[in-house]
């Protein structure tokens, strides 16, 4: 798991494309299997075709850009279905921006309505297939393999071997540690997103962050925060709103002011999409580090074989109900559906507040091996190279964690952690906890009397 990309191969039935017929054209999005089976989750009729292509097509336009290196794009997206709705997900190709469409299915005439997750075929004659669907016609919609037994016959495997990027994989579960986060801070109409969407600079973009500011019924950028303000760093990242937005009845910006990440929520009458924007525009989702703080805690860790069980692809899970299936805590249950998003088994969904199940279609067991720094501490747990220090007590705790060269200090603390070492000194916390405060939460934690203070023996890196 240390290279950074694995040996990937999707397997179609068939290309995606639109079948044209007298009466109809189909939108036929191939899944991908494993197997001999490719899932078939969907089959019925657009009500609205052009706003669902519209907000495909802003997918594929996020899947397929590099905001900040350029990198190799994945774009094959993850699609889950379930009763009530039909998700796509992916990244950018720098894993700064993440999108989402949720297509409702009261917006979509249902035939045949499936659960699971899986990717589907995106292409480029797809594309230009979807830019060429108009809402005067009779549009079907197919999502997975149609078993039409003249066809099986026929039928072939269409093979896409990928060097699959870990950070997309990573990606996946660090946004569940952003979602939760997020406030609503703006709520207007689709005339007025429309307006302020074609006042973006998206050609020669400032620096310095952005800031989004409501001011009554309207929205004005700024280059000064003010309160209430959502920050926006590199402004370019939001190039796909003004083609999204043409026929969106409202955007809703939700933002978190600790971390600086924003999500931009356009909403359609058959569904939504939504953008979650990189706190800056260098740093990528996968690199984050936001979810080892739930990896190494210990409070899911016993109720989380129990929330699991009750996972049957709902669209909302709701905590209260789990909590009473399994006689836990609402507070346990919380934790152990953070824990789960964080290994990519739930999706947290901004504007209902509640996760939905998916289990992505990749080998995520050993989604932990993919954390270095998880990993190190441990490893500076087993190797004993934590001591607790005098002076510790209550929710005040202090440790001498010895490095390569060096003896750090760590300070546990109610309102903030902290760390005497170069990486903490660099980041202060943004992008998750360093090693030595990972390793001192674990010795913490799996200590319920914690052994008697040492000395202050030890040279300390202040």
């Amino acid at each position: 798991m240390s290279a950074s990309a694995l040996n990937f191969t999707y397997r179609y039935p068939w290309p995606s494309g639109v079948v044209a017929s007298p009466q109809a054209q189909t939108l036929q999005l191939a899944t991908s299997s494993r197997g001999d089976g490719h899932p078939h989750f969907f089959h019925g009729r657009i009500e609205q075709p052009r706003s669902v292509a519209d907000m495909l097509l802003a997918l594929l336009d996020v899947v397929r850009t590099h905001y900040f290196l350029p990198r190799p794009p994945q774009m094959d997206p993850v699609v889950t279905s379930n009763d009530a709705m039909l998700r796509f997900e992916g990244f950018s190709g720098c894993c700064g921006v993440y999108v989402r469409v949720d297509l409702d299915t009261v917006g979509l005439a249902a035939e045949r309505l499936g659960r699971g997750t899986t990717n589907v075929d995106f292409n480029m004659p797809m594309r230009a297939a979807l830019m060429r669907l108009q809402d005067h016609e009779r549009v079907e919609f197919s999502v997975g393999r149609e078993a039409f037994t003249l066809s099986r016959g026929e039928a072939r495997v269409v093979e896409k071997k990928v060097r699959l990027p870990l950070r997309w994989i990573k990606g996946f579960s660090e946004v569940q540690a952003y979602l939760p986060r997020l406030v609503l801070l703006a709520d207007v109409t689709g005339a007025e997103a429309r307006r302020f969407a074609r006042s973006l600079p998206l050609g020669n973009v400032p620096r310095q962050p952005s800031f989004v500011v409501q001011s009554g019924a309207s929205l004005r950028l700024s280059q000064r925060p003010a309160a209430g303000a959502v920050a926006v760093s590199g402004v370019q990242r939001l190039r796909t709103l003004p083609g999204l937005v043409q026929r969106a009845e409202r955007l809703r910006i939700w933002s978190d002011a600790v971390s600086g990440a924003s999500a931009w929520e356009v909403v359609f009458a058959v569904g939504r999409v939504t953008l979650l924007v990189s706190p800056e525009i260098q740093r990528g989702f996968s690199g984050e580090g936001q979810v080892l703080s739930t990896l190494a805690a210990a409070t899911w860790q016993k109720a989380l074989p129990k929330v699991r069980a009750q996972l049957r692809w709902q669209n909302e899970i709701d905590v209260g109900e789990v909590a009473q299936a399994t006689a836990l805590t609402a507070d346990e249950v919380a934790a152990a559906l953070a824990a789960l998003g964080a290994r990519g088994l739930a999706g947290y969904d901004c504007s209902s507040g509640r996760y939905f199940h998916r289990e992505l279609p990749f080998d995520l067991e050993a989604v932990e091996a993919m954390q270095p720094r998880l990993l190190d501490a441990r490893q500076l747990l087993a190797d004993d190279k934590i001591e607790l220090l005098a002076g510790s007590g209550g929710d005040s705790h202090d440790f001498a964690v010895t490095g390569t060269d060096v003896v750090h200090h760590v300070r546990l603390r109610a309102d903030r952690d902290r760390c005497s070492c170069p990486w903490f000194s660099k980041s202060q916390g943004e992008r998750g906890p360093c090693k030595h405060i990972l390793a001192a939460r674990l010795f913490r934690d799996g200590h319920a009397d914690p052994p008697a203070p040492a000395g202050t023996s030890g040279r300390l890196d202040r």
